[in-house]
């Protein structure tokens, strides 16, 4: 494998590969806000990533996922005459006060190491009115992801946005195991799969690097303060948890499409990213039920549905997905759908915090 050859991206242009120079490159972004949370801010922003042809992305909040805008009773109404994936709250009043789903936070990283995070919680829908809607509807930039199936969920249900030009490593490293004869019960984490590929991770202060470990940790503050993400100003640990988050993620992507590449050849490579990327995404908010800790018991997300997976694929044309493609990936398992999660093992008390629920 060259870890400096310039990879083929669909569209005609290739982008470099190497990450020895690209991700020590200090940016001259002095005059850029860490977090955005103005219109003045955000436009400056979205100006300076004007150019940049792939982009990571993530996305944080209170319980992110479709909660409250979604369940409803008038909803869940529309829902029912609305096309599956068509954005319903258009079509309804939102309810005044969101008891859990709010996305709050949108970080993007560039490929010379810069990270900003959008205040979505101040911004509201005037951010995707100014320009980030764009960005995140249109094929290019490539949009580079980690599981984002809660954050679409959120996106789609509270602001309409329906994504394209995803790239989910998460899901590539699934394929990339299925391509290898691996296993794939279960996907894996973004902390474990940089490890894996040898790939430095930033830290943040009173927790230091985050190892699979320390997200856990930081994972669990939120468990207990559910409003965490809502609170202005944000602490500034979670500032820095939230932006480097995001900072890896092209460098793994990198790595990944290598692998992919090696395994499919080009063309194929990209079919099955591109397509495979947006039905993963899609499995959340296409459901009617919310995949939230609060409505479920979340663990069980991590569990690899193959069966409602491959049938999106194999309802693709195939000038969109090579069949051959869909065959080497196949796997028995696939032919049974999973069972949704069990129940939540929270719930919220008098207090409105978050409690895990009694080990009978």
């Amino acid at each position: 494998m060259n870890p400096n050859a310039s990879v083929f991206v669909p569209g005609g242009y290739a982008f470099d590969t190497g990450v020895s120079k690209q991700f020590v490159k200090e940016a001259s972004v002095s005059t850029l806000p860490q977090v955005a949370s103005t219109e003045e801010e955000l436009q400056r922003v979205l100006n300076h990533l004007a150019s940049e042809h792939v982009l990571a992305i993530d996305c944080e909040g209170a319980d992110l996922s479709k909660g409250c805008w979604f369940l409803q009773e008038c909803q869940l109404t529309a829902w029912q005459r609305l096309p599956t994936f068509h954005f319903v709250s258009r079509h309804c009043p939102r309810p005044n006060k969101l008891q859990h789903g709010r996305l709050c936070l949108l970080q993007i990283g560039t490929m010379h190491g810069e990270a900003f995070a959008l205040d979505i919680l101040e911004l509201g829908e005037r951010a995707f009115e100014l320009g980030l809607r764009a960005l995140l509807e249109g094929e290019r930039p490539i949009k580079v992801v980690h599981d984002f199936r809660q954050d679409n969920d959120a996106l789609l249900h509270q602001f309409g946005v329906q994504m394209r030009g995803l790239f989910d490593c998460q899901l590539c490293d699934v394929m990339l195991r299925r391509l290898g004869g691996h296993r794939t019960g279960y996907v894996t984490g973004s902390a474990k799969l940089l490890s894996s590929r040898g790939i430095l991770q930033g830290s943040v202060q009173g927790y230091g690097i985050l190892t699979q470990e320390q997200k856990q940790a930081i994972h669990d503050r939120f468990s207990r303060d559910r409003h965490l993400w809502e609170r202005r100003p944000l602490p500034q640990d979670m500032v820095e948890y939230a932006l480097e988050d995001v900072k890896p993620m092209l460098q793994l992507q990198r790595l990944l499409l290598q692998e992919l590449v090696e395994a499919l050849g080009e063309q194929d490579a990209w079919q099955l990213v591109k397509e495979g990327s947006m039905a993963y995404a899609a499995d959340f908010a296409s459901q009617r039920e919310c995949r939230c800790r609060l409505c479920c018991n979340a663990a069980e997300n991590a569990r690899f549905d193959g069966f409602r997976f491959m049938q999106r694929l194999q309802a693709l044309p195939s000038q969109r997905l090579n069949p051959h493609i869909l065959r080497r990936i196949w796997r028995q398992e696939d032919a049974q759908p999973l069972p949704l999660p069990g129940p939540s093992r929270f719930y919220v008390n008098e207090a409105d915090e978050s409690v895990p629920l009694p080990v009978s």
